[in-house]
């Protein structure tokens, strides 16, 4: 939960002493971002509902409203409509930030920015960790463009971070990225996305994955039936891509479904894979 110091002398906690400055206060005059907004909950919803009507403050523990000018930028990687008509977010509240909303596409569907986004994250992490790693070769350039990024940007970055760590020389070849990345054409049944999208860059919402069953490609099947190892392993196979479908290709979850952890799923994969090319 994001905790703002944007409440009412009601919402002050009992004994305060010391009035505190919050993030409206210091933000007052300029621009303020909130990030998640939907997972704020119904109290906060309510204090930054007066916050939003009334452009008035009060510090914890204060006793004198504070007027504000803030400009407010938020963002949600869930839709707030839907949120408001499921009853987890105040309809009136999403009303106010409704005044003006962009949609950002998601990673997978902007093939062109993906390698503008890996060198940006290259050069920070090459600062972060004191390397001096140059380039990606071709072939993860190529991975890069046609892996689906369920994750969007925090995938890519941790991916990158990830595999700059693990390289020795100055350029990061395949063998240094996940198993799942390097080897997404068998493990990953969805071909990316290749709608257009709005030329808006800055985000008030950003919509949630969600893949249509009807989308999802079927693996290709190469494992001999007659052998009883490669049935076997054929049947768990079938089971993970039935995890997988089901809870949109998360995982974490297909994992918790299945009553595995995440490292014996991605295991269990890699079994298929090495089998797959005996």
């Amino acid at each position: 939960m994001y905790r703002y110091n944007f409440v009412s002398a009601n919402d002050s906690f009992t004994g305060a002493l010391n009035q505190k400055v919050g993030s409206f206060e210091v933000a007052n005059g300029g621009t303020i971002f909130l990030d998640e907004v939907a997972n704020l909950s119904y109290d906060i919803q309510v204090s930054l509902l007066r916050v939003v009507q009334e452009r008035k403050m009060r510090r914890v523990g204060g006793i004198k409203d504070i007027e504000l000018d803030v400009r407010m930028i938020v963002a949600s990687n869930e839709k707030l409509w839907d949120a408001a008509r499921k009853g987890k977010f105040r309809e009136d509240l999403f009303h106010r930030f409704n005044e003006f909303s962009i949609d950002v596409p998601p990673l997978r569907q902007r093939h062109d920015d993906v390698m503008l986004f890996a060198n940006h994250f290259l050069q920070q992490t090459n600062q972060e960790l004191g390397k001096n790693v140059k380039r990606f070769s071709a072939e993860v350039e190529n991975i890069f463009r046609n892996y689906v990024w369920y994750g969007n940007l925090r995938e890519l970055k941790n991916v990158i971070k990830r595999a700059t760590l693990l390289t020795d020389t100055d350029t990061i070849e395949a063998s240094s990225l996940p198993f799942e990345i390097s080897h997404h054409d068998k493990l990953q049944f969805e071909q990316p996305e290749t709608s257009a999208f709005p030329s808006a860059f800055p985000s008030a919402s950003m919509p949630a994955a969600v893949i249509p069953a009807d989308d999802v490609m079927e693996p290709v099947r190469s494992i001999s039936e007659t052998t009883l190892k490669g049935a076997s392993i054929d049947a768990e196979y079938e089971m993970i891509l039935k995890a997988l479908k089901k809870v949109n290709f998360n995982k974490s979850k297909a994992a918790k479904l299945l009553n595995i952890d995440r490292k014996t799923l991605y295991n269990k994969m890699k079994q298929y894979q090495e089998f797959n090319n005996q």
